[in-house]
């Protein structure tokens, strides 16, 4: 399946934090104002070779759904 230009609409800030864009460039906030976090940085364990994701903006650590109900790992 291919991807399209919304696949990559997202920027990262100086902290090294991801934020959704829109095809403008400009950063999409959600109802109360919040920026919304682009998709979570994949980080491969070098031991192991599973990859996690950085849940520091809300991601699940196991699939990096930030609308995760925990049934990832069940």
């Amino acid at each position: 399946m291919g991807r399209d230009g919304r696949d990559v609409r997202h920027t990262t800030d100086r902290d090294g934090n991801t934020w959704l864009t829109d095809a403008s460039g400009n950063i999409i906030h959600d109802a109360s104002g919040d920026r919304i976090p682009g998709p979570p940085e994949t980080l491969p364990d070098p031991i192991s070779g599973f990859t996690t994701f950085d849940s520091s903006q809300g991601h699940c650590g196991f699939c990096g759904k930030l609308t995760c109900t925990g049934n990832c790992f069940k």
